[in-house]
Parts: structure tokens; sequence; C-alpha cells
């Protein structure tokens, strides 16, 4: 489809348009209409005029990142299209209440406010219908904010770098939607057995945590298609691994950066698996017994500073596999 550009009277794609990404407000300001993405981050802005906003009525996508604005236009509300916005890395306390007119916003990152009142902001934006994916990463949380348990509709909830000494087992029920759950490098010394209870949950990150065992209830997760153990110091490997076994859906394991030399036997009974991510482990060989896994069509081998013969990359002829090193 072809829209004519009245400025230079040439055809412009509908596409070229609305990928192109304007970082310069003023810029942006000669054709509103024609501005789809809108980055500004980075620039310190002191003040932006409510009135302004209202003029980008096609306006998707919003990037305020960094700006380290103490107080959020309430101007933004006015833009009814908008579908992803980044307000991390700035010093306001609350949401404006306009917020809760973005009827349209599907994702929205709240990272790194160190200033926010998560549960009033979070209480501007619960009932906005089309809010699939929320970012909380970095903000300082101790525990999990009441007001999350009204976002019932979320699809993917990232609360990765937080300071959670332990999240209750209760209320996770609640979020019957969610696909993908991300609690990476937030130190839990327990992983919150009602995480079990996430019937759609496709990935789960739980990378960079100090857990010794993942709780007995993970092996309900039965739409569980891929999970992230990296970087787990204090895991037992083989115990983690015999829970997860036997779930029908699971294609993809990573265990990168956790400290092994050898395959953990339990490893073997995951024949369901496709792909499979070792990197950044003490391997000095490759492990020939994998090829008892004959699903794989993928092992990444990354980083592992092993020195390679041709014995090495040996498998059986009915093992097809790529291995990456």
């Amino acid at each position: 489809m072809l829209v004519s550009n009245p400025l230079n009277a040439q055809n412009i794609s509908v596409n070229s348009i609305e990928n192109k990404e304007y970082t310069s407000l003023k810029e942006a300001l000669n054709n509103p209409n024609l501005v789809y993405r809108l980055n500004l981050s980075n620039q310190n802005l002191s003040f932006i005029p409510d009135s302004t906003w209202a003029k980008f009525q096609n306006l998707e996508y919003l990037s305020l990142k960094n700006d380290h604005l103490a107080e959020l236009p309430s101007g933004i509300g006015d833009l009814k299209n908008l579908r992803v916005l980044d307000l991390s890395g700035n010093d306001f306390k609350e949401l404006p209440q306009s917020f809760s007119r973005l009827e349209s916003l599907r994702v929205i990152y709240l990272n790194d406010e160190k200033e926010m009142d998560v549960n009033q902001s979070l209480s501007t934006i619960k009932d906005l219908p089309n809010l699939r994916i929320l970012h909380l990463e970095n903000d300082n949380l101790t525990s999990m904010p009441t007001t999350l348990l009204d976002f019932i509709r979320l699809e993917a909830l990232y609360l990765d770098s937080n300071r959670f000494n332990t999240l209750s087992d209760k209320d996770w029920a609640k979020f019957e939607n969610l696909e993908y759950l991300s609690l990476k490098n937030d130190h839990l010394k327990e992983i919150p057995s009602g995480i079990g209870s996430l019937k759609n949950l496709k990935v789960l990150d739980l990378s960079g945590n100090d857990f010794q065992l993942l709780p007995e209830s993970f092996s309900r997760l039965e739409n569980l298609r891929e999970i992230y153990l990296n970087n787990e110091n204090e895991m037992d490997i083989n115990q983690s691994l015999s829970i997860i076994k036997d779930l029908p859906n699971l294609r993809i394991l990573h265990l990168e950066n956790d400290n092994l030399t050898s395959v953990p036997q339990n490893l073997l009974n995951l024949t369901q698996l496709e792909a499979l991510y070792l990197n950044n482990n003490s391997f000095n060989k490759v492990p020939i017994e994998l090829n008892q896994l004959k699903n794989l069509n993928l092992i990444d081998f990354h980083d592992n500073k092993f020195r390679l013969d041709a014995k090495d990359l040996q498998f059986n002829d009915s093992f097809k596999v790529k291995v990456r090193f």
C-alpha cells in the first residue's frame, strides 16, 4: 500500500514510514501525523508542554528512557494509539492519572525507577485493556507489589535485578495468562512453589539466583517450553533436572556458566530437548553421551575453552545435531 507525501509528492510505503524512528522532537513536530516511533532517550529533557503530545495521534512507540524526568507529562495520556512506552531511568514518583486512558498500550517499561511509588503507579495502569507486558526491573523491590496482583491479563512479567529475599508462594495462580516470567539476578534463596501453578507459562528465566533446589511443583508446568538456569552457583543441578525431566513441552534448556565439567546424569533423561545451551562451562571435551538425546538439533558449547580433535566430533549417525563452539 502506498500513500502520498504532500511535501514532495512522492509515494512512500506505509512500512517505511512506520519503521522510521525519530530521535529529535523538533524534527518530529514538522510532520507529527507521520511519526509512529519517537525515541527521546538520554536527552535530559526538562519540560515538554502537554499540548505537544496531542499532535502525535499516530504514535505507537515512545521512549523517554534515562531522561531523569522528575515529573511525567500528563499529555502522554492523549496518545490513543501508543502501544509501547519506555519510561526507564527517570526520577518521577507517580504516573499521571491520564495514563489510565492509554487504551492501546501493550508494553510498558518501568525499570530503574528509584523514586517511583510502585503501587500507586501500577494502580493507574492496572485496568488498561490491552496491557500485556510489564517491566519492573532494578526497582529495589523487596517484595511483590500488592497492586501487581490486579494484573491478571499479563502475558509477560519481568522482575529482574531486584532485592527480593523471598517471594510469597501465594497468589501466583492469579496470573493465569502469564506465558513469560523473568526473575533473573534476584538472588532468591528459594524459588516460590506457587510458580508451579502458572498453567500457561512457556518461558521461565531463573538465572543468577541463589537457590539450591527447584520446587516439586515445577513438575506441573506442562506448557513450559524454555527454562534458563544460568549462573546458578548454589543449585543442585541433578535434583533440579529431575523435577522438570518429564515436562511434555520442554524443548530448550539453558545451563550456562554453571561450572559444569561433565554432563549431569539427569540431563540424559530430558529426551524431548531440541536445543541445549552449555556455554561458559568447564568441559574439556565434547560429551559423547549427549547422543542419547535423540531430538536434539542444537548444542551450544561457546566459551568452554577446550581443544577439539576428530574423535570429539564423532557422534552416532543417528545423532543429527548442530554443534556450536
